[in-house]
C-alpha cells in the first residue's frame, strides 16, 4: 500500500512537473509570437522586406531619421542611394544635388559625382557662389565657386621685407603664418640651390582686386578677364595667402623655365605651398596656367 502511494505522489510530480514545461513551452510560444507581431510592424522589418539587410539599415540611420526610414519602405532597395551614402565623402546635405547631377551623368562613377558636386563643381562658374568656411582657415576655399565678403581683411597681415619682395615698403604683406614659411622657404632655395626668389604680389582687398579686374574686362572682354583674373572677393590673394613668386631675370611669361620653379615644384610642399594653377589643370581650376602662384594650405594639406 505504501509502495502504490509513493508511486502515486512520484507520478503527480512528474505529471506536475510536464504541465509547468508545457505551459512555460506555450507562453514563450506566445511571446515569440507577440515579439514577431510586434517586429513586423518595425520599420526595420519593413526595410527588410523591401530588400534591405541589417547592414544597410545602419548605414541609412546614419543619415535619416525614423520618419524618413519609413519612407523608403515604400520602394524597393536604393542601391545608388547606398553607394553615395557608403563614400567617405558623402555629405548627406548634397543629396539631392548628388542625385540630380547622377541623373544626368549616369556615366560618371560615385566617387567622380561626389567630389564634383562637394566642391560645387556641378554649376557653371560664378553661378550660385557660396561663402567660404572661414573657419577652415589656411585651407578655406577661395575660386569661382566660393568668394569672401568686400570687407574682408586677414587680421594677421604682415609686411614682406623689400629684401625678399619687389614693390615699395609696406606695399607686400601677407598672413604671419605664410610668411614665416615663405622665409623658411627662401632661405632653403638660397642654400640648397643658389636660387633667389622674390614675391612679385601677394594681398589684395577687394577694391584692388576689382580694379586689377576691371583693367581686364575693360581692354580684352568678360570672357577674357575671367580667363586671366578672378573677380573680386573670388580671388585667392583676398585671403592673405597667396603669393606670386618671380626670379630675378625672368618674368611671368617664361617663369616656368627657371630654376626656381622647377625647384618649387618639388619642394614648396615641404614649406606648406601648392602651385595653385597648374598646367593640366585648367578645365578645373578655371584660369589660364601660372606658372607663379603659389598658395600657402600648411605642411599637412599640401603634403597630401
Amino acid at each position: 500500500m505504501a509502495k502504490r502511494k509513493k508511486y502515486r505522489l512520484k507520478l503527480d510530480i512528474f505529471l506536475y512537473i510536464a504541465v509547468i514545461i508545457i505551459i512555460i513551452i506555450f507562453v514563450k510560444k506566445i511571446i515569440k509570437i507577440y515579439k514577431d507581431y510586434q517586429y513586423h510592424k518595425t520599420t526595420e522589418y519593413k526595410l527588410i522586406t523591401v530588400g534591405y539587410t541589417k547592414k544597410d539599415i545602419k548605414l541609412l540611420s546614419r543619415f535619416y531619421n525614423e520618419k524618413e526610414l519609413l519612407e523608403l519602405t515604400k520602394n524597393k532597395k536604393d542601391i545608388t542611394l547606398l553607394n553615395f551614402m557608403s563614400n567617405e565623402f558623402y555629405l548627406h546635405k548634397n543629396l539631392a544635388e548628388y542625385l540630380e547631377y547622377y541623373d544626368l551623368n549616369s556615366n560618371k562613377n560615385i566617387v567622380d559625382i561626389i567630389k564634383t558636386v562637394n566642391i560645387h563643381r556641378n554649376h557653371e562658374y560664378y553661378e550660385e557662389p557660396i561663402a567660404t568656411d572661414l573657419n577652415q582657415n589656411y585651407a578655406m576655399l577661395v575660386n569661382k565657386y566660393y568668394f569672401l565678403s568686400n570687407d574682408y581683411e586677414p587680421d594677421d597681415l604682415t609686411v614682406i621685407s623689400t629684401k625678399y619682395s619687389w614693390g615699395s615698403s609696406g606695399s607686400q604683406r601677407v598672413r604671419q603664418d605664410a610668411y614665416d614659411a615663405y622665409i623658411a622657404m627662401h632661405q632653403a632655395a638660397l642654400s640648397e640651390k643658389d636660387i633667389y626668389l622674390m614675391v612679385n604680389s601677394s594681398y589684395r582687398n577687394y577694391a584692388n582686386q576689382e580694379r586689377v579686374y576691371n583693367n581686364y574686362k575693360n581692354t580684352h572682354g568678360e570672357a577674357y578677364a575671367d580667363n586671366v583674373a578672378a573677380r573680386p572677393g573670388f580671388s585667392e590673394h583676398q585671403t592673405g595667402l597667396a603669393i606670386d613668386l618671380l626670379q630675378p631675370g625672368y618674368s611671368l611669361e617664361n617663369f616656368h623655365e627657371s630654376g626656381a620653379y622647377l625647384w618649387l615644384l618639388d619642394n614648396s610642399y615641404r614649406f606648406g605651398f601648392i602651385l595653385r594653377y597648374p598646367e593640366d589643370k585648367v578645365d578645373i581650376t578655371g584660369y589660364e596656367y601660372e606658372s607663379w602662384h603659389f598658395r600657402y594650405v600648411g605642411v599637412e594639406v599640401a603634403t597630401k
